[in-house]
């Protein structure tokens, strides 16, 4: 496994179903050999737990996107007049959050169709965006974010995030969607301004993937690191494509993956 060292960091999990919180109402709404689908609420936020066994061969791979864009689409309430913009958070160049820029690159836009009047039915108004990390611009992400959406001006944000883990179960095999929103490196203890229909006045719609666990939950040890798999190069670029086919199929009714 690769790892991180990550000094002085507290142990957490960006996962709803490993935290202890008032009022978490969860409900498995879906359970087989292959998936489980918990449903979570917490007063008004609402949170959907898919936890996989694999998506390396082509009938997983499938069954899990299948769910996937089953469960996206009751946050999507999709209507024809609705504009997004989806939002890969993290970093490119560090694969394990790499997941959000890798999952944008499959989606696809029509904005500048929509711009030019040259969309036949079927397919929804659509950019993307790559924020980067502010500590390769020195600017919070949310800053950035918010001020393209008040330049665009969509009706739905989508943001992509690789999360934290607290059981190694769940690492790179469970996809949490949520309408809370996102804090941007809040599972490695560098937390960043929130990005969510309070700070962006957009509905935001939240898709995550624990790609990384804290040493701590594996093994008995007083070192401060997290881990990820050693073939998280292969997991990620799956998972990207994976997710990335789930919006697009969601968006445009037109839509077929060749992938």
């Amino acid at each position: 496994m690769h790892k991180i060292n990550l000094d002085k960091t507290e142990i957490r999990t960006d996962l709803v179903m490993e935290q202890e919180i008032d009022k978490k109402i969860d409900k498995i709404i879906e359970k087989n050999k292959h998936i489980e689908v918990t449903e979570t609420s917490i007063e008004r936020n609402h949170y959907t737990t898919i936890k996989f066994n694999d998506i390396t061969d082509k009938d997983n791979f499938e069954i899990v996107q299948n769910h996937f864009i089953k469960e996206l689409k009751k946050y999507l309430n999709l209507k024809k007049e609705d504009k997004f913009i989806v939002i890969g958070l993290g970093n490119d160049k560090s694969t394990p959050d790499s997941l959000g820029p890798l999952t944008v690159n499959n989606i696809l836009v029509t904005r500048h169709l929509f711009l030019l009047g040259d969309v036949e039915e079927g397919y929804s108004n659509v950019s993307s965006f790559i924020p980067n990390v502010m500590g390769n611009t020195g600017i919070e992400t949310s800053e950035i974010i918010k001020s393209i959406v008040e330049k665009i001006n969509p009706t739905k944000v989508i943001i992509i995030d690789s999360l934290k883990t607290n059981n190694l179960s769940r690492l790179a095999k469970t996809i949490q969607i949520t309408d809370q929103g996102i804090s941007p490196g809040s599972g490695i203890g560098n937390k960043r301004k929130e990005i969510s229909k309070n700070t962006i006045e957009k509905e935001v719609i939240a898709i995550g993937i624990p790609m990384v666990v804290d040493i701590k939950n594996i093994i008995n040890t007083k070192e401060s690191m997290i881990v990820t798999p050693t073939n998280i190069d292969f997991l990620v670029e799956k998972l990207s494509i994976l997710i990335g086919n789930g919006i697009n199929i969601s968006l445009h009714k037109n839509f077929f993956s060749t992938k």
